[in-house]
């Protein structure tokens, strides 16, 4: 190692070299004019360098002069600054300004058209409604829109009674007794369903637990209430096939009955046609058919839509045990 202070033959080489390159090249440029050119243009441009310099900062501390500007004068648009200003006339509220007929007939005018763009609007959405009903894609061969209920079928055999099912599919197991193909399609989650002759209903009026639902009996059975799909109103299809019964005249239980044991093509034809059917259970437990039902009263303005429905098959449905389980009966008849 060195002592503090004293340099190493390395380097004492280093600074010799240094020293010899410096000389060498002093030579070589201490008689070449381009250099000494080269050495007077930098001088020159560092004494520019700090006149510039002296400069900006004699810029930089001059104070600005304000200009005085008469407000009055000042027009914030560029393109009316020019202009002269305007003169602003005042009137009391009720002068008479020679326009009032005028300005009155305006307002009506305006008020008039108003009016008419409001009920043409209504108008207009009408149409759109009627024309959007029209304009509806027609049903799958397979969807239930497209198919006619075996609606004889169902009432002969199982009018008052459940229908079973062996794999835990409740509706499907009476859409599988109404449908005549043998795969249709339909939505398990609503509780209406639109036939091509019908409209089929499915109320649950109770949980397991005996807790009743807004769609209650009434009248021994006799009735029900029922509430449609709170997007549903007058105009819905289902609601409007509802709607039919209250002006339809029904057919007596009992020759429906009788219609329904006939047997042949000529009596499936003959069967009357009923166009809203009922299906009821409790929470979890399969579907009793309780066959047709007539509107007797409705709430339109209330969402959702709230019916009252006779049943016209009361008097052969109260020897069902299984309808009886589904009503708490009361005592008294059914006015028919």
């Amino acid at each position: 190692m060195s002592i503090a202070g004293a340099l190493t033959p390395y380097e004492i080489k280093r600074d010799e070299r240094v020293a010899r390159n410096k000389a060498i090249l002093a030579k070589l440029i201490a008689n070449n004019p381009l250099h000494q050119h080269m050495m007077m243009r930098m001088g020159s441009k560092d004494d520019s360098d700090d006149d510039d310099g002296e400069r900006a900062t004699k810029k930089k501390t001059k104070k600005k002069i304000k200009r005085e500007i008469n407000l009055e004068d000042v027009r914030r648009s560029g393109r009316i600054r020019k202009l002269p200003a305007p003169i602003y006339t005042t009137f009391e509220l009720n002068e008479d300004l020679g326009d009032g007929t005028k300005n009155r007939k305006s307002f009506n005018s305006a008020v008039g058209k108003k009016r008419k763009s409001s009920e043409s609007e209504e108008e207009l959405k009408k149409q759109k409604k009627s024309s959007d009903k029209k304009s509806q894609p027609p049903s799958s061969p397979q969807s239930l829109k497209a198919l006619n209920a075996k609606l004889k079928h169902i009432y002969s055999e199982f009018l008052g009674h459940r229908i079973e099912t062996n794999d835990g599919g409740l509706k499907a197991a009476v859409v599988h007794e109404l449908s005549p193909i043998a795969h249709p399609k339909f939505s398990k989650m609503s509780g209406i369903q639109e036939w091509r002759n019908c409209v089929v209903l499915y109320v649950n009026v109770g949980d397991k637990y005996g807790n009743s639902y807004d769609n209650v009996f009434t009248n021994c059975g006799g009735c029900i209430t029922w509430f449609a799909q709170p997007r549903q109103d007058e105009e819905s299809s289902p609601i409007r096939t509802i709607l039919s019964t209250m002006s339809k005249k029904e057919v007596s239980c009992e020759e429906t009955k009788n219609k329904a044991l006939e047997e042949g093509e000529e009596a499936e034809k003959l069967f009357p046609k009923w166009p809203v059917h009922l299906f009821c259970r409790m929470e979890g437990e399969t579907y009793t058919y309780c066959g047709r039902l007539k509107a007797l009263n409705y709430e339109a303005n209330k969402r959702p839509m709230k019916f009252t429905f006779q049943l016209l098959d009361a008097p052969l449905l109260r020897v069902s045990q299984d309808f009886l389980s589904l009503v708490e009966l009361a005592d008294g008849d059914v006015h028919q």
